[in-house]
């Protein structure tokens, strides 16, 4: 036996699991999925910041025989985004920070919690460190005095230090307008983003390293490279044991970094002066999950 129905039951049928959103192909047309879990970023400083580089012969010492030791290390960051290239739906907090990185919190600065969000991989993320205004906030034990030194300055990091060897001390304070945008992010195996799990939390973490200015090269993936920190020394012309701004704009950088040792192809900007080269590897330390990379970068205003 047939069973017939009529046109105007079809369509009234239609339209009731429409709106319930039952239909095949309906839902939230940003592509959210109905398992959610949490995203929270924070940002951590890499070992070398606290910690110092040690010099020796390992594979992230200082190769010419230079220790180096932090006594203040700033950086603004914010701007944190996450998207799908499989979906229309994003994630944002645009929000800029000046944070202490010598003095950050175990396991870092918890920036920003997102809930409820789809639990999927989010397979783009990215962030700022721009150069600092008037209007970016501080996260404790981070100071207003810290804030308003990168402000004035208009730098996206500040840090100062000291190398030694053999009982020689060369110190640097220098602040850099190093403003850049950092997307793509992978961790070290090259997966891209982060996944959330249903039910649970994805830890994302924007690190900042501190040894690029002593790197051979410029990277823009795997960090594969000897560290190296003759020039600070070299660059100290008077003599009086610190190693300026100014002078490290009059070391040419041919004098600076000998070919058979370095490498400068690669940076945003053209290396011509050992400032440029500092400029150049600052515009590379917004690194993802410890090790991971953001080779995808821009030079912010």
């Amino acid at each position: 036996m047939r069973f017939g129905y009529s046109s105007n039951l079809i369509a009234t049928t239609t339209l009731l699991l429409s709106s319930l959103g039952l239909l095949a192909g309906c839902g939230d047309d940003t592509g959210a999925t109905a398992d959610k879990g949490d995203a929270q970023v924070f940002v951590e400083p890499e070992e070398t910041i606290p910690g110092g580089l040690a010099a020796g012969t390992g594979e992230e010492d200082v190769q010419d025989g230079w220790a180096v030791t932090y006594d203040r290390f700033l950086v603004s960051i914010g701007n944190f985004r996450a998207a799908r290239s499989d979906a229309t739906e994003t994630l944002a907090e645009p929000e800029t920070y000046v944070l202490d990185l010598l003095h950050a919190p175990a396991g870092g600065y918890v920036i920003k919690t997102f809930e409820d969000v789809s639990a999927v991989r989010w397979d783009r993320f990215g962030f700022d460190l721009p150069n600092a205004t008037a209007s970016a906030k501080t996260l404790a034990p981070t100071t207003a005095e810290d804030a308003k030194l990168l402000a004035d300055g208009g730098w996206s990091v500040y840090f100062e230090g000291k190398i030694e060897k053999e009982g020689v001390v060369k110190t640097f304070k220098w602040g850099l307008p190093a403003g850049t945008s950092f997307d793509d992010c992978a961790n070290e195996d090259g997966t891209p983003g982060f996944a959330v799990p249903s039910g649970g939390s994805a830890q994302v973490k924007p690190t900042i390293h501190g040894d690029h200015w002593f790197f051979n090269n410029v990277t823009a993936g795997a960090e594969v490279t000897k560290r190296y920190a003759q020039y600070i020394a070299d660059a100290d012309a008077d003599a009086d044991g610190e190693t300026t701004i100014d002078e490290l704009k009059a070391l040419k950088a041919a004098d600076a970094f000998p070919a058979a040792q370095y490498n400068l192809a690669g940076g945003l900007t053209p290396i011509e002066t050992a400032y440029d080269y500092v400029l150049a590897q600052a515009r590379t330390l917004g690194d993802f999950q410890g090790d991971g990379e953001c080779p995808t970068r821009k030079i912010l205003p």
